[in-house]
């Protein structure tokens, strides 16, 4: 009688201990696991992933509760973000339902094609090469009404919440709207007044913006380029001949630099380039369409080095800044 009443204690002891073991108790290792899983994924791949960053304290009991939710049949590809606190039933359940938490992409600083490319291929599981040949597709860029040289001006500089696994053309759709959203009535309204389309604005403020090291400067950095446009003058932009060069990191502009042969070099082509040489920040571009109406044809780097600007009219007022430029960095050493 006693053994009975022994067993009738035991018994269930030992059955609803099982039971928190399986469904109840936290079976993630470390206060915050971060796991990728990749498109096309299986099961298999699931769990040889969670062991291979060794995440759970028990397979077994991660296997018995995936199969008894039937989720090696439902594999969904995805960022998912685990707390120590999770146990199997909510570790399946996320992963079976594909909750995954959204990555942010933040771009910013971006020069050519390839930044831009290797910056979403290593944000998001979209392979850099393939987005890369995307960019240089003209059929795709056609879509946006662009092409392979342009095709950068329709992304606007902002931090973009996607998911991981977020497809290319499921990018674009989100960089259309945010594009459709900044280019709104009044901004189209402000580049007709200065006969721009909003694409040559952007390409018009990313050359600003790499000769502007105050922002207070950009309007009129900004105006002194529309005043050369107008007059069909060459932009004769220092930065053009950086980005033809490809020579990023180049402290001076030599003259011998200004003879390289590329549409980008506006000391040999009048007009703007045919796309940008940075994606540039929304105030650049803003800049441009607020751009300080002045009689300037130049500017300088100031020779205190103070990182602004010295604005002439004439050539000859110019030359004489340029000169005195020339000489301080002369001085300095800076080649």
């Amino acid at each position: 009688m006693r053994k009975l009443l022994l067993l009738a204690i035991i018994v269930p002891l030992l059955i609803g201990g099982f039971i928190y073991w399986i469904f109840v108790a936290p079976n993630i290792k470390g206060k915050r696991i971060t796991v990728k899983i990749p498109t096309g994924s299986s099961y298999e791949d699931v769990v040889k992933i969670l062991k291979d960053n060794d995440i759970l304290k028990s397979e077994l009991t991660f296997s018995i509760v995936s199969n008894l939710k039937h989720y090696p049949g439902e594999v969904k590809a995805g960022y998912y973000v685990f707390n120590r606190n999770m146990n199997n039933r909510q570790i399946v359940n996320m992963l079976r339902l594909g909750l995954q938490t959204p990555v942010t992409l933040v771009i910013y600083n971006i020069r050519t094609k390839q930044e831009f490319a290797g910056l979403v291929g290593r944000t998001l599981e979209i392979d850099s090469n393939l987005l890369l040949a995307k960019l240089d597709d003209p059929a795709f860029c056609k879509t946006y009404g662009l092409d392979t040289n342009s095709i950068l001006t329709h992304i606007i500089l902002d931090n973009y919440e996607c998911y991981w696994n977020t497809s290319i053309l499921k990018l674009f759709e989100k960089l259309d709207a945010a594009y459709k959203v900044f280019w709104d009535k009044d901004r189209k309204t402000l580049a007709d007044q200065i006969d721009l389309t909003p694409t040559q604005v952007t390409i018009l403020a990313s050359i600003v913006e790499k000769e502007v090291m105050h922002e207070k400067e950009l309007p009129t950095v900004a105006g002194v380029y529309l005043n050369r446009l107008k007059k069909g003058m060459p932009l004769q932009a220092d930065p053009t001949v950086v980005f033809a060069l490809g020579y990023f990191s180049a402290k001076r502009v030599y003259t011998y630099y200004k003879d390289v042969e590329s549409p980008y070099n506006t000391f040999k082509h009048t007009g703007l380039p045919p796309g940008p040489i940075c994606i540039p920040y929304k105030r650049s571009i803003d800049a441009v369409l607020n751009a300080e109406q002045h009689q300037y044809l130049y500017f300088c780097a100031n020779p205190d080095l103070s990182g602004y600007s010295l604005f002439s009219k004439t050539l000859d007022e110019q030359n004489k800044t340029a000169t005195q430029y020339r000489k301080k960095l002369n001085a300095m050493h800076i080649h």
